[in-house]
This record gives C-alpha cells, sequence and structure tokens, in this order.
C-alpha cells in the first residue's frame, strides 16, 4: 500500500475542517494514500460480529456491523458523523445496494483518535447468499454528501467495503469455480477490465488477520474468466447495470489441513485510461474442505 504519512503531519493550509477517513491501516490519512493498492476488498475497520466467522453469515439471522472512523480535519470541533452501511450480492462494482443499518458517532478532529461506531444490527435476508459484501460510507451531519454520490471504496477515503468471500476446495481436488456480479456503479455507461489473480505473499500475511490458518502462496495457480481471454475480460456496462461473470480455476497442489490461499478479482475502469482505474474488488478465499 501507499506509505502512511506520519500521525502528527498535516496536509497542507487548505485542509478543511473535518475530513473523515475509514481507515484501511494505521495510520490512513485519507487523500494522500488514495488510490488504495495492496489489499483494498479488505477494510479491518468494518468488523463483524454475532456470525460464524468474520466473512460468513447466516441469512435471515441478525448481526451486528461496527465501523471506525477518524477526522484528520483541521477544526476545533468534534465531528456528528453518520456512517451508514449496506450490502450486495458478491460484486466488484456497487451498483446495487441494499440497506443494513446506519449509526451517528462523535469524531474529534486532527486524528485525536479512532472514533468506533455503536454496534449497527442488521439482518441479511433468508434469499442472500451466505458471502455478501458489506460497503460503508461516513458522513458528517453537517455537510451530507449529494444523493447521487457514487460509492467509491478504494479512491474516496469516506468509503471504504468488506469484501471477503470464502470457498471450500474438498480434498484431494484442485479445481474451483467462482462466479461474481461485474457492475457499473454510475450514471454513464463505461468500459471495464476484470482482472483476477492470485494473491501474493504480501495480501495473504494481510489475509490472516480474519483467517486463522496458514497462508498458502500459489503465483502459477490457472486462472480463467470463462467469458474473456485468460484472467482478464473486457466488458461494456450501462450505467448501474450489472453482469454475472464465471471464473474458473487449479491449484498448483491440494491445500493441506489449516492452510489457505487466495485469489484477487478486481475490477478497473479503462473508459479513460487504459491502465485502469480501480473500482472494486473481492477476495476469494480458498479453504480445505473436511474429509
Amino acid at each position: 500500500m501507499n506509505q502512511p504519512q506520519e500521525p502528527g503531519e498535516p496536509h497542507g493550509p487548505s485542509t478543511p475542517s473535518t475530513l473523515l477517513v475509514i481507515p484501511y491501516f494505521d495510520g490512513d490519512r485519507g487523500l494522500p494514500d488514495r488510490p488504495l493498492t495492496g489489499v483494498f476488498y479488505y477494510c479491518p475497520s468494518i468488523v463483524v460480529s454475532g456470525t460464524p466467522s468474520r466473512f460468513e453469515f447466516t441469512p435471515g439471522q441478525p448481526m451486528d456491523v461496527t465501523v471506525d472512523v477518524v477526522n484528520h480535519g483541521a477544526g476545533t470541533s468534534v465531528a456528528a458523523t453518520s456512517v451508514v452501511v449496506w450490502w450486495a450480492e458478491p460484486t466488484t462494482g456497487f451498483a446495487t445496494l441494499n440497506w443494513f443499518g446506519q449509526e451517528v458517532v462523535a469524531v474529534p478532529s486532527h486524528g485525536a483518535y479512532v472514533a468506533r461506531t455503536r454496534p449497527i444490527t442488521g439482518t441479511i435476508p433468508a434469499g442472500a447468499p451466505n458471502h455478501v459484501c458489506l460497503l460503508a460510507r461516513a458522513t458528517a451531519l453537517s455537510s451530507s454528501l449529494p444523493p447521487d454520490t457514487t460509492p467509491d471504496p478504494i479512491n474516496e477515503p469516506h468509503w471504504a467495503q468488506f469484501n471477503l468471500m470464502a470457498h471450500t476446495v474438498a480434498p484431494g481436488e484442485t479445481g474451483f469455480a467462482f462466479s461474481w456480479l461485474a457492475g457499473n456503479p454510475g450514471r454513464t455507461g463505461a468500459r471495464y477490465e476484470l482482472r483476477v489473480r492470485p494473491a501474493d505473499a504480501d495480501a495473504l500475511g494481510r489475509l490472516t488477520e480474519v483467517l486463522e490458518a496458514r497462508p498458502s502462496a500459489m503465483p502459477d495457480m490457472a486462472l480463467t474468466i470463462e467469458e474473456g481471454d485468460g484472467p482478464r475480460l473486457a466488458i461494456e456496462l450501462d450505467g448501474g447495470e450489472q453482469r454475472r461473470v464465471h471464473l474458473r480455476g487449479d491449484l498448483t497442489q491440494g491445500l493441506e489441513p489449516g492452510t489457505f490461499t487466495a485469489v484477487e478479482v478486481a475490477q478497473f475502469d479503462v473508459t479513460d485510461d487504459p491502465e485502469g482505474v480501480p473500482v472494486g474488488a473481492i477476495g476469494l478465499l480458498l479453504r480445505p474442505g473436511s474429509d
């Protein structure tokens, strides 16, 4: 990831009175550290409890979510902050959001400390999958965002995502399959590229925070997007459009008990930049099944 600034380092003379950040790492200052790189699909400031695990939910049963927020603004007052959480089916572009819950938290300026919301209790409907994406947004009540603001958890620091999916690979097997929704969160058409790759050692190390298992790096695993060309797919989507995409993979070896590996599934906007601007991503966690 980008190097964070030191805690006491100011943004500069034009720093606004309120500058809210849902931090992805210690010392996350917001815009100076955007766009995010690395494990931008997992924000540890979004914490789930009351579930089988931090990334597995039981549809139809209530669960709690808390969100951490810091205010790096230069003001002298505490910012009353609205924190909203939504859920979505596994997606790399938040074109459809489903309400989960909301809380208000007081966040002091100058990054004095990270404020945590009270538990936000909500229920994922019974018809939803066991794995869903969570999206959070922090907004100062004194300066609400316009209603048509596009979700942007990678480039805008007041947005964040918790987008981890778990998949079990049967004992003795190496093949796996996964599907998700590519989506256009904007209001006008855009061109995207979907890219999948094995998680590297650094990313696997970060993911051990949520998965109590030993990471197993597999940089040579075979990955193919069925609708595309190997691990990439060029796709055009109208504003708000979603399209299901399918991934097939083959591990280089079977997973031993107590280990895991991961695949990063990312979506980039290539409308104006052929290199691509990151839109969203999923961390697909692969674990061994039991005999």
